[in-house]
C-alpha cells in the first residue's frame, strides 16, 4: 500500500448472556462441560447462581444485583468462565471457553465494538526532508514531504503512551542528511521521519504550511497534534513503535485505552478494518479472514523482503497501513500493511497478531533500555515444513493448517549445534521461563527467539527416529542476540 496508513483500536467486548438456553453442553478435555446456569436464590442485593455440569455436579457463585445486567437478569461470560475453571481445573483460555462452551450469538451490527475500539486509534503524519532525483535530464529537487497513516495504542503507562504502526509508515528512502540533522523524532537513521505527529480519533487535524525553516517548508499541525518519538522498528517485520507523553495524550482525550490482543484467528473470522483511508479521516470496512498465512513481497528500502501475512477481503486503501484488523470481540487480529491495488479490494494483507505481539513486545523491551530496534536470538539453524495438513476441531467448529517443523541445516559453532540438534530432527517445542512455545508451523520458531533476552535460559524438545528428546538448558549470552533488520 502507499505510504498512508490506517490505524485501528481494539477493546475487549463484554458478553452478557441471558440465563435461558445460552450454554451448549459441550465436554471439556476431562469430559466435563457446562450444561446450564440458573438463578437459584437471593440474599439482599446479592444474587446466587448455580452452574450445572454435564457430569451432574454443580457449583454456585454470587453476582451483585444489577452489576452485569438490569436487576441481575444476566451474568457476564467472564463470571461463568472463572467459575468453570475453579470447578473443573481446566486451563483453557477465555476465548477458547467462549468458542467451545457458550452458544453466543454476536449481533450482526458491530457498531458497539467499533465505537469502543475507536478510543485506541490515531491518525499519523510523518514529515521528512527529502531529495528526489527524478528529472529526465538529471538533477534533483529537495523539499519537505508529509505522509499520512495510522496507529493503535499498545501501552499506556506512567509518563509515556506507546503506539504501533508500520515501519514503512515512518521510513522514506528519499530522506536526505538534513532529515537526520534536524530530526525531532529521536531517530538515529536519516531515513526515519524527522517529525511524527498523531491525532486521536475525534480530534483530527490537518497540517498547514506556515513558512520556511532550515530552507524547507514548515508545517503547523494545530492544537490537537501529539508529537511522538521513534522508539524502534524492524523493516523485516514492517513494524515500528512510537512513544508520546501520556500527559499530551490525556490532555486531548482522557478516555483513550490500549488495544486488546486476540490469542489467534481462523479463516472465516470477521475482520473489521479501521484506518485513515486516503488521509481523509478514519473509516471502517468489514470482511473476513480469507487466507490464514501466506508470504508476500514488499519493497521498503529499495530491496524486496518476504513478509508473512494474513489475507483479508475487507477493503483497504492508501492510508490504511499501520492500523488494525479486529474481530467481533474488539480484539486486534492484525495490522494492515499491504494490498494488491484499489481495483482488487478483495485481496489485502495484514501482519498477523502473533507476529505483531512478539515483535512489538521485543521493541518495547529494548526501547526501555535506550536501544532502538528488535533483537532476536541467533539459533544457528534453518528449518522447513513437512506433513502439512488441515486439522478440523468439531468442538470449536474451526480448523487450522498444521505442519512439522523439521531441521534442514545446522550452523557449525552455533547454539543449535551445541545443543546437539541435527538435520532431520523435528522440533516440537521451545521452553523458557516465560512459557512454553509448541510449534504448529515453522514460523512459530520466531516467537520464543524474540522473547528470549540476555541471561534467559531455554530448552528445545525434538523428535529423532520416533523418540522424543529434550536438550540441555542453554543460557543466552549478549553476543547471541542479533539486531533484526
Amino acid at each position: 500500500m502507499s505510504k498512508k496508513k490506517m490505524f485501528i483500536v481494539a477493546a475487549a467486548l463484554i458478553l452478557c448472556l441471558a440465563l435461558a438456553g445460552v450454554l451448549a453442553a459441550c465436554a471439556g478435555s476431562d469430559g466435563v462441560g457446562v450444561k446450564s446456569i440458573e438463578k437459584t436464590g437471593s440474599e439482599g442485593s446479592t444474587d446466587i447462581y448455580t452452574v450445572y455440569y454435564t457430569d451432574g455436579t454443580t457449583t454456585t457463585f454470587e453476582v451483585q444485583n444489577g452489576t452485569d445486567g438490569a436487576d441481575g437478569e444476566s451474568v457476564s461470560a467472564q463470571d461463568i468462565y472463572e467459575q468453570y475453571k475453579l470447578a473443573t481445573g481446566d486451563t483453557l483460555t477465555y476465548e477458547e471457553f467462549i468458542d467451545k462452551y457458550l452458544d453466543v450469538t454476536v449481533a450482526q451490527d458491530n457498531s458497539e465494538v467499533i465505537s469502543s475500539v475507536l478510543r485506541s486509534t490515531a491518525a499519523v503524519y510523518t514529515e521528512f526532508y527529502e531529495t528526489q532525483s527524478s528529472f529526465p535530464m538529471g538533477g534533483s529537487l529537495s523539499g519537505t514531504a508529509v505522509y499520512t497513516g495510522s496507529a493503535v495504542i499498545y501501552k499506556i503507562e506512567g509518563d509515556h503512551t506507546w503506539f504501533i504502526t508500520n515501519y514503512h509508515v515512518v521510513y522514506s528512502e528519499n530522506a536526505n542528511e538534513d532529515n537526520l540533522t534536524y530530526s525531532r523524532s529521536g531517530a538515529d537513521d536519516q531515513h526515519i521521519a524527522r517529525r511524527i505527529i498523531l491525532y486521536l480519533y475525534g480530534s483530527e487535524g490537518t497540517p498547514v504550511k506556515s513558512g520556511e525553516t532550515n530552507d524547507y517548508t514548515a508545517y503547523d499541525y494545530g492544537k490537537y497534534a501529539i508529537e511522538c518519538e521513534y522508539a524502534g522498528g524492524s523493516e523485516q517485520n514492517d513494524l515500528a513503535l512510537l512513544k508520546a507523553k501520556t500527559a499530551d495524550v490525556k490532555a486531548i482525550n482522557s478516555d483513550v485505552c490500549e488495544v486488546s490482543f486476540a490469542e489467534g484467528y481462523d479463516v472465516g473470522d470477521t475482520a473489521i478494518v479501521i484506518g485513515n483511508t486516503g488521509g481523509d479521516g478514519i473509516s471502517v470496512t468489514e470482511g473476513i479472514v480469507s487466507v490464514h498465512s501466506e508470504n508476500i513481497y514488499l519493497e521498503i528500502s529499495g530491496e524486496k523482503t518476504v513478509h508473512r501475512s494474513m489475507r483479508v477481503d475487507a477493503a483497504m486503501y492508501g492510508g490504511n497501513s499501520g492500523g488494525g484488523c479486529f474481530n467481533v470481540y474488539g480484539q486486534l487480529i492484525g495490522v494492515p500493511h499491504a494490498g494488491n491495488g484499489e481495483e482488487e479490494q478483495g485481496i489485502n494483507y495484514a501482519i498477523p497478531v502473533d507476529t505483531v505481539k512478539s515483535v512489538v513486545d521485543n521493541l518495547y523491551h529494548y526501547a526501555a533500555s535506550g536501544k532502538l530496534g528488535a533483537y532476536k536470538v541467533t539459533l544457528g539453524v534453518t528449518v522447513t515444513e513437512d506433513n502439512s495438513r488441515y486439522v478440523y476441531d468439531e468442538m470449536s467448529g474451526s480448523g487450522k493448517i498444521t505442519a512439522d517443523t523439521v531441521v534442514e541445516e545446522v550452523t557449525e559453532g552455533g547454539i543449535a549445534a551445541a545443543l546437539g540438534l541435527q538435520a532431520g530432527d523435528k522440533i516440537i517445542k521451545v521452553t523458557l521461563s516465560g512459557g512454553e512455545y509448541t510449534l504448529m508451523r515453522s514460523y512459530m520458531l520466531n516467537y520464543p527467539l524474540f522473547a528470549l533476552k540476555e541471561g534467559d535460559t531455554f530448552t528445545i524438545t525434538y523428535e529423532r527416529g520416533g523418540e522424543e528428546h529434550t536438550t540441555a538448558a542453554h543460557t543466552v549470552a549478549a553476543g547471541e542476540l542479533a539486531k533484526v533488520a
